[in-house]
């Protein structure tokens, strides 16, 4: 039975880490692609196209990180890690 608890445990353990990881990788992606949008808006000549980029940039960086986040969260709920 203990063995089996040891077994359950690793898992559990592997399962969160590969979530954290995952959760990582989703954030590093977001922020790419909002600082991508930025940085575009900065190289733009058109100036309405630019402040549609660099507020378009902020938006899907900040809110991508923030939903990512929250997922995780409900995710981590959901196992029982906190």
């Amino acid at each position: 039975m203990a063995e089996r608890r040891r077994e359950e445990a690793v898992q559990a353990n592997r399962d969160k880490l590969r979530d954290y990881v995952f959760t990582a990788v989703a954030c590093f992606a977001w922020c790419a692609v909002g600082t991508f949008l930025i940085a575009w808006s900065a190289h733009t000549t058109d100036e309405a196209l630019g402040r549609m980029a660099f507020w378009g940039g902020l938006g899907v960086g900040n809110t991508g990180i923030i939903y990512t986040l929250l997922a995780a969260y409900r995710r981590g709920e959901k196992r029982g890690d906190w």
